[in-house]
């Protein structure tokens, strides 16, 4: 059917397209473009040539010419803009190209507002997002506070653990199994909770730091059992306890310094004071 128009019902086709179409010969040398491309550019239009230009010389053209699918434009006017891009051979003797460009940027913008919202409704959800039995690291420090304050207050112990498997691959159906682990060797009150790099976070009221080391070796027996692929399945370990000044910041904050430490010497345990 295209080989039955004519040139003017060619050139109405090209204009009623959405997309802005550009027109490039084999030498890089424009050869027209359509309405939608003449209104993405607005007034500067007007400036360039239908046919003939040089594009890889024109600062304003030359950026739209490159090898992505989608590129960040500056308009004439100063704007920022994403297009999608998708060139296709021509099969004539110029063996020039077309390439079609689609505006996005709304598109784009939305999608990062979105994303940009999920982020800060998963940091302000008190539980995890995919152990749902378990504390968000946000809920963890919640819930912490009052027990940093009764602990200043009645002088009583309360101590952190922050575990890190070593395998950092670590399946979910493991880390559900982890999970119900760290649920069942822990009393009532105390609390588990996960952060989003699947470090867990266990919260021990009225337990000083030498029996959250003994709480750990019960842990490490258990863990070896429980692997799906490996039955070695080990972690590494940070703990503290709750001191004069602290808060629930600083409490949480030191025993992940202290589980970093513990990777980073391959000491398995490493207690922060």
């Amino acid at each position: 059917m295209i080989n039955k128009l004519a040139l003017e019902e060619a050139r109405t086709l090209l204009d009623a397209c959405p997309l802005g179409i550009l027109l490039i010969d084999s030498s890089g040398q424009l050869r027209g473009f359509n309405a939608a491309f003449a209104e993405l550019l607005g007034e500067a239009a007007r400036t360039i040539s239908d046919s003939g230009a040089d594009l890889s010389n024109d600062s304003l053209l030359a950026p739209l010419l490159g090898q992505g699918t989608l590129v960040n434009w500056v308009m004439p006017d100063g704007d920022v803009r994403w297009l999608a891009v998708n060139s296709v051979p021509l099969e004539d003797n110029t063996g020039g190209t077309a390439r079609f460009y689609q505006d996005v940027t709304e598109k784009l913008r939305h999608k990062q507002e979105r994303d940009a919202l999920s982020n800060e409704l998963r940091e302000q959800s008190l539980k995890d997002a995919e152990l749902t039995s378990l504390l968000s690291r946000h809920g963890s420090l919640v819930s912490l506070e009052p027990l940093v304050a009764r602990s200043r207050r009645y002088n009583s112990p309360l101590s952190i653990v922050v575990m890190g498997l070593n395998d950092r691959e670590a399946q979910q159906r493991t880390l559900m199994k982890v999970s119900y682990l760290l649920k069942d060797q822990t009393r009532w009150a105390d609390l588990v909770g996960c952060t989003e790099n699947h470090e867990f976070i266990l919260i021990l009221q009225e337990t000083t730091q030498d029996s959250a080391l003994q709480l750990i070796n019960k842990l490490g027996e258990h863990l070896g059992r429980i692997g799906d692929d490996q039955p070695t399945l080990t972690a590494s370990y940070g703990v503290t306890h709750c001191q004069k000044n602290d808060n629930a910041q600083s409490l949480l904050e030191r025993a992940e310094s202290a589980l970093a430490e513990a990777r980073n010497n391959d000491s398995g345990i490493a207690i922060a004071v």
